[in-house]
């Protein structure tokens, strides 16, 4: 049954293909010589500098435009549907990807990396959005890590073209990697027209006839009783969830002349904790030092001294391509919070460890095993938090909120890609910080308050239906103990107190709250 889903999954995180790429390709662009030479400044020993205003601009620019795309596209996605955000978001790639290519001057590079961004920032929020609404509970963590893997393969691809073309001369040493841009848009017009608008969408839209058809489209097996049965069950999630708002009776909330009303009400008493769950598990991933060691790979090891930078980056790519394929069945077995909470605090030790091995007077002692670290730390991440962070944060939020949470988790996400794109250069560079493995203390830092907050915040969703999870919040039972809850219900262990006969089971799962 799940060859099906994942044909149209494949097309989908094409889209989201396209961010590994571009949060990449700024590191990977700065290390080929004929790109310092068009975009740098000449040095005393005859080598180019691009200077590190130039690396924070380029890096940044995108998960800015990010945040402006996703505020301006989210609501509409909710009233239009997520099938004609991929048209947009294809046509406006194609637009950014020309002025790339066509930069004489660094603004007008910038201007180009900002368009792509607005494009990346639309299918951000739609892939995970339609997989996690499309999937099956028990389906839905190897989809959701497949969305990962989608863009741990953009950042090797990157690495790959840009290994490739630095053997080359002249101008196209660096149009390479910008002209293979033009593969993700080309690949989502081309199966656009065969792509299914999301059921659940449509359930919200009364459109329930139009509900079935999307779902065979979807599975592409005949059974009928099967496509009635997953209406019915989203319909009536759909309703519980309108009974459960018309309840609270809240009033409407507007910003400058914006309804906002589905934002706040993510905030309210009764969703914050599921919001901040969310948009935690994506802050983790930048806050654990994500686009340190991934984003500026190439030109890290540059900058240490590694002789063969590019290699040891493209290797490190494949490293962590394998290790987020490895995630796909784990997810369904191990469960989330079990790969994500301990890992982390493994990442925050091995930041430590590489921040240490920066103090060491002679770097040249000290790179390799920094090299070392850097993969250790790749492979742990893409086995925890880098794959499983976007099966917690898509699936956390409840039905009726899970397109303005994704909108929130792309926002957030965004947010904190600007300020390490922003900083990061400056840590770096040879021209600003210079800091080298220290960085590694930075993120230890950070790290720890990410690894610290999920221990608190991450549930345990592996084969949970969204229904029961509003129960397990509903009863404000703690996340950290949702599987001993379910367990409890289910009969598979005596809860703390004792069973009372005919006692409902939202009263025995209230027993694990804190």
């Amino acid at each position: 049954m799940a060859h099906a889903p994942f044909a149209k999954a494949v097309l989908l995180v094409v889209g989201v293909v396209m961010q590994g790429f571009d949060i990449v390709a700024g590191g990977q662009l700065a290390a080929l010589p004929e790109f310092q030479r068009r975009f740098g400044y000449s040095q005393p020993d005859g080598s180019f500098l691009i200077p590190a205003h130039y690396l924070s601009a380029w890096s940044s620019i995108a998960p800015a435009c990010e945040i402006v795309a996703t505020f301006i596209f989210a609501p509409l996605l909710e009233r239009f549907g997520r099938k004609p955000g991929i048209l947009v978001a294809s046509i406006i790639s194609t637009a950014g990807v020309i002025l790339q290519q066509l930069a004489t001057d660094w603004r007008v590079h910038l201007a180009g990396r900002g368009v792509n961004g607005i494009a990346i920032g639309i299918m951000f929020t739609i892939s995970p959005l339609w997989i996690g609404e499309t999937c099956r509970p028990e389906l839905r963590g190897f989809f959701l890590c497949f969305f990962n893997t989608s863009i741990v393969f953009g950042q090797f691809a990157i690495a790959v073209v840009a290994r490739g073309s630095s053997h080359l001369s002249g101008k196209w040493q660096w149009w390479l990697p910008i002209v293979a841009m033009y593969f993700f848009p080309a690949i989502l017009l081309s199966g656009w027209f065969f792509f299914p608008e999301s059921p659940y969408w449509l359930v919200r839209q009364r459109k329930n006839r139009e509900a079935l058809i999307s779902l065979q489209t979807i599975y592409g097996f005949k059974n009928e009783a099967f496509y009635t049965a997953e209406v019915r069950r989203m319909e009536s999630e759909n309703e519980r969830e309108i009974s459960t708002r018309d309840s609270r009776a809240e009033g409407s909330y507007r910003f400058l002349g914006i309804d906002v009303s589905t934002e706040a009400e993510c905030f309210n008493r009764a969703n914050l904790k599921r919001t901040l769950t969310a948009v935690f598990a994506a802050s983790g991933q930048q806050m654990i030092g994500a686009t340190f060691v991934i984003g500026y790979a190439t030109y890290f090891l540059e900058l240490i001294g590694i002789k063969d930078y590019f290699d040891a980056s493209v290797a490190l790519y494949v490293v962590m391509l394998l290790s987020s394929m490895l995630a796909f069945p784990l997810s369904e077995t191990v469960g989330r919070r079990t790969m994500i909470v301990n890992p982390q605090f493994f990442l925050c030790f091995a930041l430590l460890l590489i921040g240490l091995l920066g103090c060491i007077p002679n770097p040249e002692k000290a790179s390799w095993g920094i090299v070392v670290l850097i993969y250790i730390w790749a492979i742990i991440y893409q086995l925890s938090i880098g794959a499983v962070g976007f099966v917690l944060a898509s699936e956390i939020a409840t039905a009726r909120l899970r397109s303005t949470t994704q909108g929130l988790v792309t926002i957030t996400n965004a947010l904190w890609g600007l300020i390490m794109q922003f900083t990061v250069p400056y840590m770096i560079s040879t021209d600003a910080g210079h800091l080298g493995g220290k960085v590694g203390f930075i993120f230890f830092v950070t790290g720890s308050i990410a690894a610290t907050g999920g221990w608190y915040l991450y549930p345990e969703t592996k084969g949970i239906s969204f229904e029961k999870m509003d129960e397990l919040y509903a009863s404000k039972t703690a996340p950290r103990l949702f599987s001993r809850a379910v367990a409890a219900a289910q009969g598979d262990i005596t809860p703390h107190t004792s069973k009372v006969e005919g006692v409902s089971e939202h009263v025995e799962v209230t027993n694990f709250s804190s």
